[in-house]
């Protein structure tokens, strides 16, 4: 009788094994999903809010107001990409900011389509929105593809192409001056930057156990990190979506869609935080990447 139980107990002990891991991978991709969920909830009813807020209490013009924005959203994918790097997988990370840049482009596509607004696009105006934001899709996957993604060296020079970013944006800009008045909206300073600053702070917690929950993800269940990486990018690009409806859902409820406000604004959003994530969070993340990899290291 003795022979025989033997190998049911060690059966038993790795079936228990399987099912710990089971479980595991089940709770990691709820708080995924959960982490998803808060930040859709933060930023639609929080950083939104508190953005428009401030930006009408300091009559922000639509460009001012759309860039601001797209720094803001860029929040999830800083947190991201820094949680992912630390627990090991910066290409999930990466990818995620790489993803996000293509899937913003394409939300601002079909937002425009929407909405009927694809002529404003040929306006001489948005060239250099357009150009940086299509440059902030290239720059990752062509750093990836050459292997060149985790050098020392890109973090001075994305800084730098950041700071070139705001430059040009801001010389061009300031030649054409051609941008119509914004809207005489009333919104509170103090209550715009309490929500803001609250949703922030709650945005930074969701995304670090968005992040972490991704690496074990990854580890537990093998999934690779690119597709972790795309499923980030779509977690993290939903901010950039809602913005981008909300834009032009405003203008057309209030008839003012025949103007270019709304499109300068959507514009200015998706190249803020296309530039944002590859000029700001991209160097910040392989920076804390590197320092944590030497550290493990050392």
């Amino acid at each position: 009788m003795d022979g025989p139980d033997r190998p049911r107990s060690k059966a038993t002990g790795h079936d228990g094994r399987v099912s710990s891991r089971q479980e595991d991978s089940h709770m990691d991709v709820l708080i995924m999903l959960v982490s998803a969920t808060a930040i859709i909830f933060l930023v639609k009813f929080g950083l939104l809010r508190g953005l428009d807020n401030i930006a009408s209490a300091m009559k922000w013009s639509a460009k001012a107001r759309g860039q601001a924005t797209g720094y803001a959203t860029s929040v999830p994918e800083l947190v991201c990409l820094v949680s992912a790097g630390l627990a090991g997988v910066w290409e999930a990370g990466l990818w995620n900011i790489a993803s996000s840049n293509i899937i913003n482009a394409g939300l601002m596509m079909l937002a425009v389509m929407k909405y009927r607004q694809a002529r404003d696009l040929l306006n001489r105006r948005f060239v250099d929105e357009i150009g940086f934001a299509a440059l902030a899709v290239a720059v990752p996957i062509g750093l990836m593809s050459f292997g060149l993604d985790t050098e020392w060296w890109l973090t001075p020079a994305l800084l730098g192409f950041f700071v070139v970013y705001r430059i040009v944006d801001k010389r061009k800009n300031a030649a054409e001056d051609t941008e119509e008045p914004a809207d005489e909206t009333v919104g509170s300073l103090p209550f715009g930057l309490i929500i803001l600053s609250a949703a922030l702070t709650a945005i930074v917690i969701a995304g670090f156990f968005l992040g972490n929950a991704t690496a074990d993800v990854v580890e537990t269940i093998g999934l690779h990190p690119a597709i972790a990486g795309w499923i980030l990018g779509l977690t993290t690009s939903i901010p950039e979506m809602i913005s981008f409806f909300s834009v032009y859902g405003t203008a057309a409820k209030e008839g003012k869609l025949q103007n270019l406000n709304d499109t300068q604004e959507a514009l200015d959003n998706i190249t803020g935080s296309n530039m944002a994530n590859v000029g700001v969070v991209y160097p910040i993340g392989l920076a804390a990447f590197l320092i944590g990899t030497a550290l493990l290291a050392g």
